[in-house]
């Protein structure tokens, strides 16, 4: 884990040389929050209460994304075939989706409720999933490449009605009411894009990282500073990033 600006992440989960880590959830306090292993296993990390759980898949490195609930210590593990395995008491949902020995499934983003949200597929594809009676509807896409696993990541509006998808390249492409918005990185040809975070508050604007840890902001985000900890030129390492 490492941090943009000076702050408390004590405890922090680490695995030198082994590329283990799949995603990343910051809690409400902005400085505690918790790592997703590749075998389902989640780790605290700046005081992060813990979490009665071991790997769900010993051995088999299937989980894929992390969505943390507002509780800030529950909520849902997403695996590759597209299974959203509730944890910390959070509530079991129905998915819309799912395909059974296929690692296809890419992201996972919750809506405002904590039992609501959209997995991510590979080929661009934005499935809704929620307690049985609050499965939001399939929303309208902009981006979708039949037979190439090339999305990336998700990541949803406050509001819950739309958002953006990113690809490999480091194209952003809406969903849902959200709007197309500027970006200022792009590797055409390059599947470099890792991860997507909006900042809080609305304003369709953020943060795409890539595979070396650099962060390009989009819609109007202030541009920030990646401290060279946390840069990996060379490297392909970076899996995930979060705000306060």
């Amino acid at each position: 884990v490492h941090q943009l600006a000076p702050g408390q992440t004590a405890g922090q989960p680490a695995w030198p040389d082994w590329n283990i880590a799949r995603g990343i959830a910051l809690r409400s306090d902005g400085t505690s929050g918790y790592v997703l292993d590749a075998f389902g296993g989640l780790h605290g990390f700046g005081g992060a209460p813990w979490i009665p759980q071991g790997s769900l898949w010993p051995g088999w490195g299937i989980a894929r994304g992390i969505a943390l609930r507002p509780d800030g210590q529950s909520g849902y593990i997403l695996d590759g075939w597209g299974g959203v395995t509730p944890f910390g008491g959070a509530p079991n949902v129905v998915v819309s989706a799912y395909w059974a020995h296929w690692d296809i499934a890419r992201g996972i983003v919750l809506r405002a409720d904590g039992q609501s949200g959209f997995v991510l597929d590979g080929w661009g594809g934005v499935h809704p999933f929620g307690v049985s009676g609050d499965i939001p509807p399939t929303p309208a896409i902009s981006g979708y490449w039949a037979r190439w696993d090339i999305a990336r990541a998700i990541a949803l509006d406050p509001d819950g009605l739309g958002g953006y998808v990113l690809d490999g390249w480091g194209g952003l492409h809406q969903f849902g009411n959200a709007p197309a918005v500027a970006k200022t990185g792009y590797w055409y040809g390059w599947d470099i894009a890792r991860a997507l975070v909006l900042l809080p508050g609305g304003g369709h604007m953020g943060y795409v990282q890539d595979g070396w840890g650099g962060l390009h902001e989009f819609g109007g985000a202030p541009a920030l500073t990646v401290p060279p900890t946390s840069y990996f030129a060379g490297k392909d390492i970076a899996h995930g990033v979060a705000l306060e």
